[in-house]
């Protein structure tokens, strides 16, 4: 009996998002093509304090804050690397290519410190655990804009920008994969 009532809040909570997006002109119909989320996928963001959404002066804005890592390492030849999202895969059969400047961009969870997301950041996508004493701060940003995961939301972006060197130990020549229950990411190594 618990486990229908907690379906059935989880579908409330997707049909008031749903209006709501309707109610702003958002064309969240189209979600979930070609190299968009779905609405679940916004859904899940806001539920785990990685997004939020606003009205100012009757718009819908979606307010994110995230960190961005660069991520090199330079071999015992001197070669330095920098590693690159190369593509998302889809459990649908959609790939979807991103030209990201970071090697990994990770939200930040409400109230989190930059450095502590950049981290788990690295942790979640990679699978390697690194350290603060290797993440520097590059710099930090403001920018708006749309959204490649949710068309036609309006999204304010607060940055952190860092540079990540790799050691040895953490080093995997071929790349890594992040594996997520709707998708897989690919990063790959790059000679600069």
């Amino acid at each position: 009996m618990n486990w229908i009532k907690l379906f059935e809040e989880f579908d409330q909570e997707l049909i008031d998002l749903t209006n709501l997006l309707k109610q702003h002109d958002i064309p969240c119909d189209i979600w979930g093509t070609g190299k968009s989320k779905t609405i679940n996928h916004l859904l899940d963001e806001l539920k785990n304090n990685e997004s939020e959404l606003k009205i100012i002066s009757s718009n819908l804005i979606r307010f994110i804050e995230f960190v961005g890592i660069k991520i090199f390492y330079t071999d015992e030849e001197g070669q330095k690397w920098f590693l690159k999202e190369d593509r998302q895969e889809f459990k649908d059969g959609r790939t979807r290519r991103r030209n990201i400047p970071s090697s990994v961009s990770e939200k930040m969870k409400s109230g989190e410190d930059p450095l502590i997301s950049g981290i788990r950041g690295v942790r979640e996508e990679l699978g390697i655990k690194i350290y603060g004493h290797q993440l520097r701060k590059h710099r930090d940003l403001n920018y708006d804009g749309g959204s490649l995961s949710y068309p036609g939301l309006e999204t304010k972006y607060k940055g952190h920008k860092f540079i990540c060197e790799l050691e040895k130990s953490q080093f995997n020549p071929s790349g890594y994969i992040e594996v997520q229950t709707d998708k897989k990411t690919f990063f790959v190594w790059n000679k600069l």
